[in-house]
């Protein structure tokens, strides 16, 4: 689960050596992976697994009856207010280790990520949107989400085309 958050290590890390302040706002399962690289840490709440189990559990939009009984909805819910209060307050609140302040100038999130516009906006900063999985047709690799096999295709052209694949497959659900 870690493939989520190292890209932004190391665009971090590379920022960092730029000279610029770096701060990775994620789940506390990623503590000391993103403490390891000497990038500052903010932990926004949640439980990843619990999520991904979630939507494994519930694929499309409307939820399994047996999770609604069970009550996952409202559990979700307040993971999800405990997220995005996370997500605010790692753009405005001191380094929760050493309470230096800090304001983020610029936030750099993964689409999925939930209140990256919002906190944007609401500071006035720039927002960079990286997906961490490539989503534009190229020659060099396969899409992600491809699973495609080795064949006498040239496999250049291969992995081109698995990008129209998948999106046709997406778009007919």
């Amino acid at each position: 689960m870690t493939g989520d958050v190292q890209p932004f290590l190391a665009l971090g890390s590379e920022l960092r050596s730029q000279g610029h302040r770096v701060r990775i706002a994620t789940h506390d399962v990623f503590r000391d992976f993103v403490t390891g690289t000497g990038l500052e840490f903010f932990p926004i709440g949640g439980d990843p697994s619990s999520l991904m189990a979630y939507m494994v559990k519930n694929p499309g939009i409307i939820p399994k009856v047996r999770s609604i009984i069970a009550g996952e909805i409202g559990q979700k819910r307040r993971m999800i207010y405990e997220m995005l209060n996370g997500c605010w307050r790692s753009c405005i609140e001191p380094d929760p280790v050493t309470n230096v302040p800090f304001i983020a100038e610029a936030i750099i999130a993964n689409p999925p990520s939930f209140a990256h516009m919002h906190c944007a906006q609401a500071l006035g900063v720039p927002l960079h949107l990286m997906f961490t999985m490539p989503w534009s047709p190229t020659r060099a690799f396969p899409h992600p989400l491809a699973n495609v096999e080795r064949s006498d295709a040239d496999l250049h052209t291969t992995n081109y085309l698995s990008y129209g694949l998948v999106e046709i497959m997406t778009w007919q659900g």
